[in-house]
């Protein structure tokens, strides 16, 4: 498929605004085109993102220094199938038709699909195709359309109306949306024109997303969180009729655990899934599982953070001593490990050191769990400038 050796690439470089790069490709089919391709793809480059250019075979310039620039001999379909298992983005320079029969074999769901954008080939307009709100198109074909001098064309109903979309909102912060569903119904509500209530156990870097209200229960919420489902913020009055509250989960908890030795993954992961449920917290809010040093090499725990796709830290008996505040001692736990506490410091710890502890110690069937939570400020959107 490609002239060029694509170990040559530029490595990528944090961009303005966020910690990692975009994996974007772009591909054209006439010379024109080829020329917006290989603009576009060195203007990407230049900001940071690990970006592709693929132009028909003809069109490539040999010896002229583009190493970012390849040809592209096989079917659109089939290019497309290996860019939608690799590439954030995909920017097709033709006509919009081309792109949609091209995807269209591979769409299976707007929170795992690449974002899709087309662009003509004499860039008068870049148009918006594919998951314009979690997959970013919408804010790639702005940046695309900046780039080439092109008119953006979005027609997402709540961007055209100036309203914040909040999936893209919670995406664009690192927070899970706890019911797609409900998101949906919230969105539709906005854009219906209904008001929506907007809660927060955390600060804000920035102001409430537009067209919300502010601590103000209405029919749809949204609520920021790590509680589950069955909690709603504190309030006065009765709910609204058919009242609901979408939770948007940061991931600022950290698991703390103890167990004996050769403990099975499946008594870590009951022990785990019910210290969440007695704590009223939802299980997505975890971002980190911690314990000592001496069970770094422990296979049940290491099999369930695997599951989870939670990353496991260990500490010193040294490090978890130094941790200040109360905890649950033990002097068996002190004899066996050299230090009095080892689920509730490493929660701690794993927070930061200065975590709150949420969950003190609990056992169940050979391993101990704690809860604490990292008090942080829900961060700013994250753009990309020229």
């Amino acid at each position: 498929m490609c002239i060029r050796d694509s170990s040559r690439l530029s490595e990528p470089v944090e961009t303005a605004g966020r910690n990692t790069a975009m994996k974007l490709a772009v591909i054209s089919f006439t010379k024109a085109g080829s020329d917006v391709c290989r603009h576009l793809t060195e203007e990407f480059l230049r900001h940071g993102e690990e970006c592709r250019g693929y132009v028909p075979e003809k069109y490539i310039e040999e010896g002229s220094g583009q190493d970012f620039i390849f040809s592209v001999t096989e079917p659109v379909g089939d290019w497309t199938e290996k860019q939608f298992a690799w590439a954030d983005g995909l920017i097709y320079i033709g006509a919009a038709g081309i792109a949609v029969r091209s995807i269209a074999p591979y769409l299976k769901d707007k929170m795992t699909d690449p974002a899709v954008v087309v662009v003509d080939d004499q860039a008068t307009y870049a148009i918006s195709l594919l998951s314009g709100h979690v997959g970013g198109a919408n804010a790639l074909t702005e940046i695309t359309a900046q780039i080439v001098g092109a008119v953006p064309v979005i027609t997402t109903a709540s961007d055209i109306r100036g309203l914040t979309a909040i999936d893209v909102w919670a995406s664009s912060r690192g927070l899970l949306i706890s019911d797609r569903i409900l998101a949906k119904e919230t969105a539709a509500a906005l854009v219906n024109g209904e008001q929506v209530g907007f809660f927060s156990d955390y600060p804000l870097e920035d102001e409430v997303p537009e067209g919300y209200l502010s601590n103000k229960i209405c029919r749809r919420n949204v609520w920021i969180t790590c509680r589950s489902a069955e909690n709603i913020p504190d309030q006065e009055g009765a709910l609204p009729e058919n009242c609901s509250f979408l939770r948007l989960i940061p991931r600022f908890l950290s698991v703390g655990i103890g167990c004996r030795k050769y403990i099975s993954e499946e008594n870590v992961e009951k022990a785990v899934f019910q210290a969440f449920e007695r704590a009223r917290l939802d299980i997505r809010a975890a971002g980190i599982l911690a314990s000592i040093d001496l069970k770094k090499g422990e296979e049940g725990i290491l099999k369930f953070a695997e599951k989870q796709s939670f990353p496991f830290v260990t500490f010193s008996a040294e490090e978890l001593e130094a941790v200040s505040g109360s905890f649950t001692e033990s002097e068996f736990v002190r004899k066996t490990a050299g230090i009095g506490n080892v689920c509730e410091r490493s929660a701690v710890l794993a927070a930061g050191g200065r975590g709150r502890l949420w969950m003190r110690k609990q056992c169940l069937d050979g391993v101990t769990v704690a809860i604490a939570e990292e008090r942080k400020t829900i961060g700013a959107e994250q753009k990309w400038s020229r």
